[in-house]
């Protein structure tokens, strides 16, 4: 890869998939694409910061972006699969050893017309920009209490989408996170922790307007004046 690209640097690693007890081959992609647990095996001895691993069989491509000894993470880049329903997976287990999926990247479903359903694994801390942009046929998204933000555009223009719960670690939604989403009419807010700084202009701009918005008591006040300055339509209800 380019070297000038912090992104494709690092090896590219394409690896098969098995999962549980099953023997590599038997698994169908959809099958492939449901597990907590995922099992890559490849011909690079050692992995590195940056290098890039294929699922081939659920086409899922994954990031290394930290090899440390106690802490391994990948990020979830993209997937090809025309599959309804994926599963982020909680972690990759790369030739034996285990890799926590902590982010879903820049872009990663971006403009996906396939995916109806999403369940995001359980040490998945960021969403990035743009991740669900555009998936104009996502009803459903469950979003891992371990989601501390939520970045701009991460659920743009997600026509379907009809609820959605934003955890009690979520301290940053982005700019037109939710913009657009015209069919979303129950968000469930379980963090304490939003700010006019730490909410995003338009962020809520395109929610309809017989939406109903659930928020933590303490927090009733704030966010009806918060929400409403982030693009919230007026008529929206916004209760406790």
């Amino acid at each position: 890869g380019s070297t000038s690209d912090n992104k494709q640097s690092g090896n590219q690693t394409t690896g098969g998939q098995t999962s549980g007890n099953q023997t590599p081959g038997t698994q169908t992609p959809e099958d492939s694409l449901k597990q907590k647990t995922v099992y890559v095996t490849t011909s690079e001895n050692r992995i590195e910061s940056g290098d890039t691993i294929i699922d081939s069989s659920a086409k899922t491509t994954y990031r290394v972006i930290n090899d440390g000894i106690a802490d391994k993470e990948v990020e979830y880049v993209v997937s090809r699969t025309k599959a309804e329903e994926v599963v982020i997976p909680d972690e990759v287990v790369i030739n034996g050893k285990n890799y926590k999926v902590t982010t879903v990247a820049d872009g990663a479903f971006k403009n996906n017309r396939n995916v109806k359903a999403v369940e995001i694994g359980k040490n998945v801390e960021t969403i990035e920009e743009n991740a669900f942009s555009g998936c104009k046929n996502l009803d459903e998204v469950v979003v891992s209490g371990n989601v501390t933000a939520i970045k701009d555009k991460a659920f743009y223009k997600c026509n379907s989408l009809t609820s959605i719960t934003i955890p009690a670690k979520v301290g940053k939604i982005g700019k037109q996170a939710f913009y657009g989403c015209k069919k979303l009419k129950k968000i469930t807010i379980q963090s304490t922790k939003l700010t006019n700084s730490k909410v995003g202009s338009k962020a809520f701009k395109g929610v309809p307007a017989n939406a109903t918005i659930k928020v933590p008591k303490s927090k009733l006040n704030a966010y009806k004046k918060l929400f409403k300055a982030k693009g919230l339509n007026s008529k929206v209800k916004i209760r406790k």
